[in-house]
């Protein structure tokens, strides 16, 4: 089953209209931007249901130490790779290989968001070239000079359809339950 934000991109040979290519870059840009915000949700609960002791204050726990301000989606992603790098119960119950490819895809879809979130992608006049090669390219403005930086659509919808990080989300929160339904902590 397809993830809800992945879609089929046209294919090489659709020869696409400046229009129809940005339509398509912010589609991606926006669907990958919703993946990460359904990620990050699952990485504030399981980060609060790991931590939190009185459940009556998960309200209260992700409006103020969880919040955007105080833990970014790149933080969350670190906090949980230490939690199941670290924790006895998800040592013994994650192999490492796969804990390390956890840590791999979170920080590499860290990478790939904040550079979608911080950087712009200049619309008035689009590359023939990125059409064709269905490229996006994002400008990120550092220290006085604009440098373009090229991501293959393939790869982003890639990372979106993907079953396997989500899979294995959902399998660190239901441990992270029975650790604490068994309170093994």
């Amino acid at each position: 089953m397809r993830g809800p934000f992945a879609f089929d991109l046209p294919p090489k040979s659709k020869r696409l209209t400046d229009r129809e290519y940005v339509d398509l870059v912010n589609r991606i840009r926006g669907n990958f931007i919703s993946y990460v915000a359904v990620l990050d949700s699952s990485l504030t609960m399981i980060i609060t249901d790991f931590f939190l002791r009185d459940k009556q204050e998960i309200a209260l726990w992700a409006g103020t130490v969880m919040d955007d301000e105080r833990a970014s989606f790149g933080t969350k992603s670190i906090w949980f790779s230490k939690i199941i790098g670290n924790h006895p119960a998800f040592k013994s119950r994650i192999d490492k290989e796969t804990r390390k490819k956890i840590s791999s895809r979170l920080s590499k879809i860290r990478t790939l968001r904040n550079e979608f979130a911080h950087n712009y992608a200049y619309n008035k006049q689009v590359s023939p070239r990125d059409v064709a090669d269905r490229v996006i390219t994002l400008y990120d403005f550092e220290q006085g000079i604009t440098k373009p930086k090229k991501f293959k659509m393939s790869e982003i919808m890639a990372l979106i359809d993907d079953p396997w990080l989500p899979k294995h989300i959902e399998r660190v929160t239901a441990l992270c339950r029975k650790i604490r339904e068994n309170g093994t902590y």
